[in-house]
């Protein structure tokens, strides 16, 4: 049930742009013009700064009879994501150093290269300033995406496969993304369709439902909620004692 963290965590990859004195990915001005007015869209300024934050959703497999809850942790440059599925818990948490992966079936395993890697792209400090992590971000043109046009951006890090992103060319809202899940038994294509954008109490706007299809798995997930500024114990993130 890995694939599923990704779900949730890609729901504000939206940059709002670090400083100028900061490493940034390599892009051209149509790219980061494209994505500010994405940024600008969700309006990601009033959530950026904020310390911690936790979601919780819903997720159905239908064709498989599943249902569980999905919850996920954030805090500065540390991660926690538990998927539940009747008596099945999975755990998958990044403690600012190191990386790892928690259930019944593999036990306890530290993650390294590109699974480490798309646990580290999706915390805080790079969930609302990718450029800082990936090593470039391209315009790959205009594409249809789930029947509607849209600008294709390739977001490339050393180390892992590449990311595609999808924005509307009209609303500019984010409206899925393509990526490949590395897990210990090889790499799988995963396909997410994001809709149902709602306003949050604060403000920001965020998709309420998305479907995430791998081969013929087809993931519905339903966010029930976004917490900002959660007391955190940094003890959740740590490599569990074996």
């Amino acid at each position: 049930m890995r694939s599923l963290i990704f779900i949730l965590i890609c729901l504000f990859t939206l940059p709002t742009f670090a400083d100028s004195n900061t490493q940034m990915a390599k892009m051209n001005d149509e790219v980061k013009g494209i994505l500010e007015k994405a940024s600008k869209a969700v309006r990601t300024d009033l959530v950026k700064d904020a310390k911690s934050m936790l979601q919780t959703a819903n997720m159905t497999i239908a064709n498989m009879g599943i249902k569980g809850i999905v919850k996920v942790s954030l805090k500065g440059e540390k991660i926690r994501v538990e998927s539940q599925t009747a008596d099945i818990l999975e755990v998958n948490g990044f403690d600012g150093k190191g990386a790892w992966s928690e259930n019944i079936t593999t036990g306890l395993r530290m993650l390294e290269g590109a699974e480490k890697l798309n646990l580290i792209a999706e915390t805080l400090p790079y969930t609302f300033t990718p450029e800082k992590f990936y090593d470039s971000i391209e315009l790959m043109g205009k594409a249809q995406f789930n029947n509607k046009e849209c600008f294709k951006i390739k977001f490339s890090k050393k180390g892992m496969d590449p990311v595609i992103e999808y924005y509307d060319t009209k609303t500019y809202l984010a409206l899925g993304e393509e990526r490949i899940i590395p897990n210990p038994m090889g790499k799988m294509k995963a396909s997410t369709v994001y809709g149902n954008y709602i306003k949050h109490e604060k403000g920001f706007l965020y998709p309420a439902t998305m479907v995430q299809s791998m081969g013929p798995v087809k993931v519905e997930i339903k966010v029930t909620g976004i917490k900002l500024n959660v007391e955190m114990d940094d003890k959740i993130f740590a490599v569990p004692a074996q």
